[in-house]
């Protein structure tokens, strides 16, 4: 007996008789996004702010710059969970306008926390990638004393088009509601410690953003 061949076939028929039943459809469906939840549209803007990303969560601060961000977004909850860890995946657009006047594309992966402090709210971090139509001017930096900040820049910041992508999110509302949720969002793009560009000084920036969300279920049954 031709133990290897025997096995290989029926590797082969094990998958057929699992799968025979289930089209592509029902596969995107179930074992994809989660059923019994909507893609979610967002609208959310904000200004370009020269802090680095954790002096603005930890200790609130920042130093504004005359550029803003206005960004449309696409959300859909995965049918997937880990401990107090709901994901989901979103795509956004984002137009700049002001010192900085490009298009942006982000497209990631977020983790959600639900209902935090059994209250109807909930904090959620993205991880993915930006994609800008040029090179950001604010993302990179000369040598030499900048005079509308009063700061002195040792070295040169050579940003890039592309880069990381990180947002860390505050959402207020339920899901269930008639009413939008709206939420506080960080929007950040960065080098990562020069995966993307030179290290240091690292390359990026991040805006201090405000927005709504809302199912899209609920505008187009």
């Amino acid at each position: 007996m031709n133990t290897k061949k025997y096995i290989s076939k029926y590797f082969l028929i094990i998958p057929f008789f699992i799968f025979s039943n289930i089209s592509a459809e029902e596969i995107r469906t179930n074992y994809f996004y989660k059923n019994d939840t909507s893609w979610d549209i967002s609208f959310y803007g904000g200004k370009y702010t020269e802090t680095d990303l954790l002096p603005i969560i930890l200790r609130q601060n920042t130093r504004y710059q005359d550029s803003n961000i206005y960004v449309f977004a696409l959300s859909k909850e995965l049918d997937y969970r880990f401990r107090f860890f709901n994901f989901e995946v979103e795509g956004n657009i984002a137009k700049h306008d002001g010192i900085m006047n490009h298009w942006e594309l982000n497209a990631l992966y977020i983790a959600r926390i639900n209902n935090l402090f059994t209250l109807p709210m909930s904090f959620a971090i993205g991880e993915g990638v930006s994609l800008a139509s040029e090179n950001p001017k604010l993302e990179n930096k000369r040598k030499g004393f900048d005079w509308e900040n009063f700061t002195f820049q040792t070295r040169t910041v050579q940003s890039r088009n592309i880069l990381n992508f990180v947002m860390v999110e505050l959402e207020f509302g339920k899901k269930e509601s008639d009413w939008p949720r709206i939420f506080f969002r960080v929007h950040h793009r960065s080098g990562v410690f020069g995966l993307y560009c030179p290290p240091d000084p690292a390359c990026g920036s991040n805006f201090i953003t405000y927005g709504i969300r809302y199912p899209l279920n609920k505008i187009i049954p």
